[in-house]
């Protein structure tokens, strides 16, 4: 009778109820959800840092310039910083249209590309 009885019960368990698989499905959702947020913000910040280290570079580069070369100029574009070879790394996020100024001993950066890729 007890072998009869535990024959039933796993006979009448034959797969998984509505509820329980959208309760996984839920589940895994939030699971990615959570895990692509992770990685956008991580990628974002890493753009972040990246266009800041370009930008310091930059700047780096028209402090000798302004030293050098343009004792009499208030700002430098990076195509020109390129063009003197004061700047031979490589800028993927600055644009050569973007401007290096100096004013009072200050080196301000400013872009006046309204697509420009840093964030």
């Amino acid at each position: 009778d007890n072998i009869k009885v535990i024959e039933v019960v796993i006979m009448n368990n034959k797969g998984f109820t509505l509820i329980e698989l959208l309760a996984v499905i839920v589940i895994l959702l939030s699971v990615s959800l959570v895990s692509v947020y992770g990685i956008s913000s991580s990628l974002n910040e890493r753009d972040i840092k990246e266009c800041n280290e370009e930008i310091e570079l930059a700047k780096n580069a028209a402090k000798i310039y302004f030293s050098l070369d343009g004792l009499y100029e208030s700002k430098v574009t990076i195509e020109k910083l390129k063009a003197k070879n004061y700047l031979k790394e490589k800028t993927d996020k600055l644009d050569d249209t973007d401007e290096i100024c100096i004013e009072n001993g200050s080196i301000t950066y400013s872009s006046t590309n309204s697509d420009t890729k840093c964030p």
